[in-house]
């Protein structure tokens, strides 16, 4: 496994610093370069913070936020809105070009500081040293965000049972894995979270996602018994996405495509939003923000919630 490091001397977080030194205050606030929070009048910190980063600020600078499969498609997106949330946060993927061009990409435009393993969740010794090397960088866990696995066709009748024990260790035993060696972390946190994002919930695609909606379900079960269990010093919920634009899904579609399901991406993209009231996928960073608000003080009080990010699809 090798590790990834964001947080020393880096030509592009450089140049940005170099950039925002020849700025003004007023300047940087509105421009494309952030201000220093030293140059900034104390009282206003909070309402200048909110602004810069488009929105409320969710009060996580310095928390750090362990999230799994965050190299790509929504687990990166998470990854995005904590870093610009001033969170620092420590990425894991098992692809190692990836991660690299994640942890530089999260580097460049947030506030927090970016570590990264390539590591594979579906082996439950890589989870444990990406906890361990996670605590021995920033010293703490406060926030976990287990990320979906990548979407793969799986028809009920054509998956063996060797694809179904796979799937339960891809899909449920990497939560599992990564909740238990984390927990001792976010126990003693003052701000312990778990957020769980399972595999998107396609109602068009049932057939094509037999695995991973069965474990899904799974992952919701454990999500409201471990938020009774953990509770008061946890909190966990989980979030159900459905169709969002990201380079996972569209690989999906394009594998459905060449599989003769569909007979072109467009296709495949009507269906996907057929069960929506809406015309569009979702956008990525949206869900990633209603992940870190889940995370904050600002949800204190939401726990053992499950809940959908499909633009109404599931309520029909």
């Amino acid at each position: 496994m090798d590790v990834v490091r964001s947080c020393v001397s880096h030509p592009i977080r450089d140049s940005l610093a170099v950039s925002r030194a020849r700025r003004t205050p007023e300047r940087a606030l509105f421009g494309e370069y952030r201000a220093t929070r030293d140059s900034i009048t104390p009282g206003v910190k909070p309402l200048l913070r909110g602004i810069r980063r488009g929105g409320m600020d969710l009060d996580l600078d310095g928390n750090v936020a362990l999230i799994t499969g965050s190299a790509t498609g929504l687990g990166h997106a998470c990854a995005e809105a904590f870093s610009k949330q001033g969170a620092n946060v420590a990425l894991m993927s098992p692809n190692l070009d990836d991660l690299a061009y994640a942890s530089d990409r999260l580097f460049a435009i947030g506030d927090g500081e970016i570590f990264g393993l390539d590591a594979d969740v579906r082996q439950p010794e890589q989870v444990a040293a990406f906890v361990d090397e996670t605590v021995e960088q920033y010293g703490r866990i406060d926030h976990l965000v287990t990320g979906p696995r990548p979407l793969e066709p799986e028809r009920f009748l054509e998956v063996s049972d060797q694809d179904w024990f796979r799937g339960f260790d891809r899909l449920f035993m990497s939560v599992v894995w990564t909740m238990r060696e984390s927990y001792g972390w976010l126990e003693s946190s003052d701000y312990g979270t778990v957020v769980n994002v399972t595999n998107p919930v396609i109602r068009a695609f049932g057939e094509e996602f037999s695995v991973a909606n069965s474990f899904g379900r799974a992952i919701e079960g454990i999500t409201r018994t471990q938020a009774d269990a953990f509770a008061p010093d946890i909190r966990v919920n989980a979030v159900v996405p459905g169709p969002h634009e990201t380079e996972d899904m569209e690989g999906f579609l394009t594998e459905l495509v060449g599989n003769g399901v569909y007979d072109d991406p467009d296709a495949a993209w009507e269906a996907a939003m057929s069960g929506s009231p809406y015309a569009s996928p979702g956008d990525p960073l949206a869900l990633g923000k209603l992940v870190a608000f889940l995370s904050s003080e600002h949800a204190g009080f939401v726990n053992g919630a499950t809940v959908p990010v499909d633009g109404g699809g599931s309520s029909r």
